[in-house]
């Protein structure tokens, strides 16, 4: 996430610049995109055999079934992370101050990299 983080903020003052003729290339996102990969990589192999190991023979197509539930799981925390970031950082209720939530369609306006 900190080299996603380093990368949106450089993305970002290169689109905010005033000069139209600077473009980043899409390798920017080589680095954190083969870092996520390594990632699901390993966590996944890790899982399943700490699943494999610690449940009993008769239960394993159990332990195989947590895999794919904490990847759900995962994903609904993260619409919660998603819902509570809009709620936190947007406009408040009557408040027209004109500043967008951080998670904006426009990603040159909104905050992708706090």
């Amino acid at each position: 996430m900190l080299v996603a983080g380093f990368v949106e903020k450089e993305r970002r003052d290169n689109a905010t610049n005033l000069n139209p003729h600077v473009h980043m290339s899409v390798m920017w996102l080589a680095p954190q995109l083969i870092l996520m990969g390594f990632y699901e990589t390993f966590s996944i192999i890790g899982q399943i055999e700490f699943f494999n190991s610690q449940f009993p023979d008769h239960m394993r197509s159990i332990a195989n079934s947590l895999l794919p539930i904490s990847f759900a799981f995962a994903n609904y925390l993260n619409s919660l992370v998603v819902a509570t970031m809009h709620g936190v950082t947007g406009s408040r209720h009557g408040d027209d101050s004109g500043h967008p939530d951080w998670l904006t369609n426009d990603i040159n306006v909104g905050r992708l990299d706090l």
